[in-house]
């Protein structure tokens, strides 16, 4: 099973220019690995899943420099970037409690 990465990624980007702070953004990522987990996703498909969430928020970084909702996506980004670099990710998110 793959993760439809297009509805995952508009159902994020509104959420995230919904709130405010870098634990806000936190929950928002962990909330949809949590909801991949969930429905089975392999833990393979779940890297490649960030890994595309990390160039994708740094293109809409790139597009979005002047505007408020820039420092969203530079928050998502680096905790994506942190969980790519974690090999533990996997039993840290099931420990959190979101």
């Amino acid at each position: 099973m793959s993760i439809d990465f297009e509805s995952e990624i508009v159902e994020i980007t509104i959420k995230l220019t919904q709130v405010k702070g870098y634990f806000d953004c936190e929950k928002i990522i962990i909330y949809n690995i949590k909801k991949q987990l969930t429905i089975g996703i392999t833990d393979d498909n779940i890297i490649k899943y960030l890994k595309n969430l990390s160039v994708d928020f740094n293109k809409k970084i790139e597009i979005n420099q002047g505007n408020a909702d820039c420092t969203n996506y530079r928050y998502a980004t680096s905790f994506v970037d942190t969980l790519l670099k974690m090999p533990y990710w996997k039993d840290w998110m099931e420990t959190i409690n979101i």
